[in-house]
């Protein structure tokens, strides 16, 4: 880990982060678009500015090598609410499981930008995400009800992130934002179509995570939050149920009682019932995408008894598996 290269950013504005990289790299801006091919990695990132501290952007990155990259949070006047739409890997890796039988999975992330994190970047991996950044006095000139549901996120010196598993509506929409290249439309018709589905992937992330029962002690020391993004990736890297609370506690340092309360806190759910939503929403996915049976695809995610994936699938999502492949 300490011999591979490493890439360190200040979090600020996405034009600070490009700059950044540009000044490290190279590569070129032009019209919005920053792209870098370097022997080490290749970017692609279309972004704009939807207005004063609002911004959205596209990102396409790749590895030739595996990289350590450090985001170092912001706590200063340049602090933003950053929504992050994960298409393709997962940019918030605690670490990497070197015999996983699962790949990297899609995630969505809301966090304030004083978060400080690491990321273990490996080789040849694709990660395609959409952000969306909004400033500190964008949200309270223009967001006045966002500290009724979450408070007054930016006056704390701890950190807080709220996760959840991409479903298949959010990835529909980010399919369609990273294949516009390819349809080949002017430059304002795209502009309006990735205002437009990234204010519909915003609206569905909201829809989700306001059902919670968002603790006013939600936030977290910094420590705490990176052993939580290590214990996502353990318990995600196979589809075989994790093991005991108690297990995971003692293995990460934790008493049960904090390691359930801070859990709930970022994934909105207990250990358990997070690792049984991923395997759900998965399975969705796969009905809706890939030519497999029903039986086929309970199997891949780990269901040995078809009638419990039914019940399980029809208990969250109100519909049995073959209703909805026949919807």
């Amino acid at each position: 880990m300490n011999n591979i290269p490493h890439i360190e950013f200040q979090e600020g504005s996405i034009h600070d982060l490009i700059l950044q990289l540009q000044n490290r790299y190279g590569g070129e801006i032009k019209d919005q678009h920053y792209t870098l091919s370097h022997d080490l990695l290749h970017f692609d990132i279309r972004y704009f500015r939807l207005t004063d501290g609002i911004e959205i952007t596209l990102n396409s990155i790749k590895f030739k090598e595996d990289h350590k990259v450090t985001f170092y949070g912001n706590k200063g006047d340049n602090r933003h609410l950053c929504f992050r739409f994960s298409y393709q890997g997962d940019f918030m890796r605690g670490h990497t499981i070197e015999n996983s039988e699962v790949q990297p999975t899609e995630g969505m992330a809301i966090f304030d930008t004083a978060l400080t994190f690491d990321v273990l970047m490996r080789k040849g991996q694709l990660h395609q995400w959409v952000g969306i950044r909004v400033s500190n006095e964008v949200i309270q000139s223009n967001f006045l009800m966002f500290g009724d549901y979450f408070g007054d996120v930016f006056n704390t010196e701890k950190t807080w992130l709220i996760y959840d598993h991409t479903p298949l509506e959010i990835l529909l929409l980010l399919k369609e934002l990273f294949n516009l290249k390819d349809l080949n439309k002017p430059v304002p018709v795209e502009n309006s179509i990735i205002i437009a589905r990234a204010s519909e992937a915003i609206g569905l992330f909201y829809e989700r995570i306001l059902g919670r029962d968002i603790s006013k002690g939600k936030f977290l020391h910094q420590n705490d939050l990176e052993s939580l993004f290590k214990i996502k990736d353990d318990i995600l890297s196979s589809y075989e149920l994790p093991p005991s609370l108690e297990e995971i506690a003692e293995q990460y340092g934790f008493s049960v009682s904090k390691l359930r309360r801070d859990f709930k806190n970022v994934y909105g759910t207990s250990i358990h019932r997070f690792h049984q939503n991923y395997r759900l929403e998965q399975a969705k996915i796969s009905l809706a995408t890939d030519h497999l049976s029903i039986t086929e695809i309970a199997r891949k995610y780990g269901y040995k008894s078809i009638s419990k994936f039914s019940y399980a699938f029809k208990k969250k999502f109100g519909k049995s598996p073959s209703e909805f492949q026949n919807s």
